[in-house]
């Protein structure tokens, strides 16, 4: 896909932001355009493809197929495209541009869903990657030392000129130690946790992680035992092994097993953890690699369902 002007540029930018919200309101809002005209690009854009990109439903949009593929190209090509037009404006002959990212300590994060994203935004781009704690990336985005950042499931406070993003859910698993009396088991229940010392991550390095897992327990009846141990994955599952006590993780982190635990799936329903991207407001080359970890953190999720 190319864009060959001005107007097919702001159709195609008008549909990437509809498509990553899958709302229409808050997509006009973050255009800074009224909701018919940003309809009514929608359906240009629509007629120019020759088929429907989005459904429309009572919660709001959902990507058809063909609106799935144009949503994964058209970022690759406005990445592209903003490239193009620094090139003309002779910024290429300029010191290339550092683009500072960050993610939460896990390794599934940067094998699944980091790496891959970087990879396709091409070798134009030169990138100064760090791996912080949540707690630590909100620090960072705060001050300007960051301009995108993947961050885990919790709470984070609004920021000034920072766009915060949920780009997908993914079902949370129980990782116990390879001897404890739940490890043979193929799922378990929350209730099976009831008695059970949940080891996780301090408040500080991330806030509001188990917040959603705490709420699931409660509507079972229950309290969980949680330990706030570290601020890292390996430092908890560590601590975990010794105490014989279980975490809650996210599927995707069975990619990269740690050794010593296995991974548990819950029953039906279970438990979803959030994953966000955090970046730039005022850079389009941010926006872009921000679209591109929403995609590959949806495939990363959906490959180990």
């Amino acid at each position: 896909m190319v864009c060959t002007s001005p107007m097919e540029s702001r159709h195609l930018r008008t549909f990437v932001v509809a498509a990553e919200t899958l709302n229409i309101s808050e997509a006009a809002r973050r255009l800074r355009v009224t909701q018919p005209a940003l309809s009514r690009q929608i359906r240009d854009l629509e007629h120019e493809v020759g088929h429907p990109l989005f459904v429309r439903h009572p919660g709001g949009l959902r990507l058809t197929p063909v609106g799935v593929i144009l949503h994964e190209q058209g970022t690759k090509a406005l990445a592209a495209f903003d490239e193009a037009l620094r090139s003309a404006r002779g910024e290429d002959m300029k010191k290339p541009a550092v683009m500072r990212v960050g993610y939460y300590g896990t390794m599934g994060t940067w094998a699944s869903v980091l790496a891959p994203a970087l990879e396709k935004m091409g070798p134009a781009t030169t990138f100064s990657v760090v791996e912080l704690t949540s707690g630590q990336l909100v620090v960072e985005l705060r001050e300007g030392r960051l301009d995108v950042a993947v961050l885990g499931p919790g709470e984070y406070p609004k920021i000034p000129g920072v766009t915060l993003e949920l780009v997908c859910q993914f079902p949370a698993m129980v990782l116990a130690p390879i001897n404890h009396r739940l490890a043979k088991k193929r799922q378990v229940a929350l209730e099976d946790l009831r008695d059970e010392e949940i080891i996780t991550l301090s408040q500080e390095s991330a806030p509001g992680r188990d917040n959603a897992f705490i709420a699931a327990c409660r509507e079972k009846g229950f309290t969980p035992r949680i330990t706030p141990i570290g601020a890292s994955i390996p430092e908890a599952i560590t601590a975990g092994i010794k105490r014989m006590g279980v975490g809650i993780a996210g599927n995707f982190a069975m990619n990269l097993p740690y050794p010593g635990v296995v991974y548990i799936r819950f029953k039906p329903p279970g438990v979803m953890l959030d994953l966000f991207v955090a970046y730039n407001a005022g850079s389009d080359a941010a926006h872009s690699l921000a679209g591109l970890i929403a995609i590959e953190a949806r495939r990363a999720v959906a490959s180990v369902r």
